[in-house]
Parts: structure tokens; C-alpha cells; sequence
């Protein structure tokens, strides 16, 4: 993959549905700061079980280029990975700890996204888009933990 410059523009479909797919986050948040029992659990189990899904498909994105570019295998294990950590914190009742099980999970997958950028595996303007939105994501999912 060509290496592009730092701070390359995001394409426009990207952003859009980046950005949109932080309002299940944010009314998941608000949800949980209702002081309305069942907004409340909805948003503890929907912001979570969002969360998993979205782990989900940051893997995803992993597998689908290992298979473009035909890379190393390594990189299907670990577009798997996070499916499976997200699907185990699910399996976590207690919502607190569910929270907690999840945010440094955005954080790993990020990392490992980061060191994609660095070796040119993914372009530049998709690391700046998954920094914006992880950071929105962990706040969410962080905004949760206090209600």
C-alpha cells in the first residue's frame, strides 16, 4: 500500500458514517444518565453489546485487507481478535466491569492500527479517523461508568 501523507483528507462516506456510528454511543451515555430504570439498563446492555459489534468490525477491516494485499497470516488471527475479546465481555454481568473489560479493548485495537499506519499497511486518513472515533467511543463507554 503507498505510503500517503500524515494528515491526508478523510473521505467524505467515511467520515459520515464514522461519525454517525458514534450516536449509539452517545444515546447509550445519555441512557445511563436518565435516572429512567429502563433507559438506563438499555443503555448499559445496547452501548456494551454496540461496543463488542464495533470491536467486531475493526477486526474485520484487517481481514479484508490481509486478503487484498495477501498478507502475512498473522494478520487474519488477529482480525479475529477482536471479535472474540468483544464477545467475551459480553458475557460479563456485572455492567461496571462489562465497561471496563471494553475501553482498554478500543485501546489495544487502536494501538495495533497505529502500528499498521507506521508500516504503511493502512492509509493515513483511516488512523486519523479511528483516533477521532476512538476517543469518542472510550469517552462514551467511560461517560457510562459514572451513571
Amino acid at each position: 500500500m503507498n505510503q500517503q501523507a500524515p494528515h491526508s483528507q478523510i473521505p467524505d462516506m467515511p467520515s459520515l458514517l464514522g461519525w454517525g456510528g458514534l450516536i449509539p454511543f452517545g444515546l447509550a451515555a445519555l441512557g445511563t444518565h436518565s435516572g429512567v430504570d429502563a433507559l438506563v439498563l438499555y443503555g448499559f446492555i445496547g452501548g456494551t453489546t454496540y461496543g463488542a459489534i464495533i470491536l467486531s468490525f475493526l477486526g474485520a477491516v484487517h481481514w479484508g485487507l490481509a486478503m487484498q494485499d495477501d498478507r502475512s497470516p498473522y494478520w487474519y488471527v488477529w482480525s479475529i481478535t477482536p471479535a472474540l475479546m468483544g464477545f467475551a465481555s459480553l458475557l460479563i454481568f456485572d455492567a461496571n466491569l462489562r465497561l471496563l473489560a471494553l475501553m482498554p479493548l478500543f485501546a489495544l485495537t487502536w494501538s495495533v492500527d497505529r502500528q499498521a499506519a507506521t508500516r504503511g499497511l493502512i492509509p493515513a486518513w483511516y488512523m486519523q479517523l479511528r483516533t477521532i472515533l476512538t476517543i469518542g467511543a472510550v469517552t462514551s463507554l467511560a461517560t457510562m461508568l459514572l451513571a
